[in-house]
């Protein structure tokens, strides 16, 4: 009797020791939003407003990992890490494109990373105290300046700024298409269109809400979200808000993609802290209609969203998971 105890004592230790390696090898965790695949990834948030700390590429997702200033590559068809880059102060926002990784260092420094090795090919001095996300558009690499109410345009070659364009007061996000962009400040509630050939603004809009900082392109029109703001439709030449959708109080991000729009949104407690802790994923359709795809469990703050492929990803980096959820929902 004591023989077969110790037997199925011993299977079940080794049943637990290969679920365990089996787990680790994927990175596959328990997270807190239903229907989501949730990798185990970095806990490093920092200050807690929802910088752009994740760009996803093919079967690649680079993270930043703010306070412990790294950026991370991770398998995104197992979510293992499969490459650690240290950098010299806290990161705050990654992207890629331009056949590089490009992360921004909070003292306001742009480090080129290649893709590849991970290793540091350049690091830019932009002269910004305050600058805050980093994008890739017009064959350029943007970032702005929140302070300043700058938009820094990097040529992504020689590694230097040729221009810094003044668009408002709380430049917070851009999005592109052929040679114009559109920018959003969060503080004045401009929406201020930018001819990328010459790098001239003009400013087209005051939008309502209390502070608009998060922009996408649908179906020919600009859709906006951010604290205190519904998710607006705007029409690109006039600024005409043409359609409010209520989503909750207010959205954290929002992205386009699978012909829907998808914004993780604030509960109306959350809301005046500009906390990105997320109450429900809410996906639009270009006319307006909303459905809620999940309601996080517990606290789930989002710092990063893109997608690419089937999927959408989330980058909680308060609670340290990376979230995979189906473009197509049942």
């Amino acid at each position: 009797m004591h023989a077969t105890r110790a037997r199925a004592a011993s299977t079940l230790a080794l049943l637990l020791i290969l679920a365990a390696v089996a787990s680790s090898s994927t990175g596959a965790a328990s997270g807190r939003l239903p229907g989501a695949t949730a990798f185990k990834t970095c806990a490093a948030a920092g200050p807690y407003w929802p910088t752009m700390t994740l760009a996803v590429n093919g079967t690649t997702a680079w993270i930043a990992c703010k306070e412990r200033s790294l950026v991370l590559k991770v398998d995104t068809r197992t979510g293992r890490v499969v490459r650690t880059v240290r950098l010299g102060s806290p990161v705050i926002a990654v992207t890629t494109g331009l056949g590089s990784v490009w992360a921004l260092e909070g003292v306001g420094t742009l480090v080129r990373i290649a893709p590849g090795s991970g290793r540091v090919r350049k690091r830019i001095e932009l002269g910004s105290g305050a600058a805050y996300n980093v994008w890739i558009g017009a064959g350029s690499v943007w970032v702005v300046d929140d302070s300043a109410g700058v938009v820094l345009r990097i040529a992504p070659g020689p590694g230097r700024v040729t221009a810094r364009i003044q668009v408002g007061d709380g430049p917070a996000d851009l999005v592109f298409r052929g040679t114009t962009a559109w920018v959003v400040n969060h503080r004045d509630r401009g929406l201020v269109r930018l001819d990328t050939r010459t790098n001239r603004p003009t400013r087209v809009a005051t939008l309502p809400g209390d502070a608009p900082e998060r922009i996408a392109y649908l179906a020919g029109s600009l859709w906006v979200t951010g604290r205190g703001t519904d998710l607006l439709k705007v029409d690109p030449e006039s600024g005409a808000v043409g359609q409010q959708v209520d989503i909750g109080a207010s959205g954290i991000d929002v992205v386009a993609a699978g012909g829907a729009l998808w914004v993780p949104s604030r509960s109306a407690a959350v809301d005046p802290t500009g906390f990105p802790t997320m109450e429900a994923l809410r996906r639009v359709t270009p006319d307006g209609s909303m459905t809620t795809v999940a309601r996080a469990r517990g606290r789930l703050d989002v710092h990063g969203l893109a997608s690419a492929g089937p999927s959408l990803w989330l980058a909680d980096n308060t609670g340290g998971f990376l979230y995979r959820v189906p473009l197509r929902q049942r």
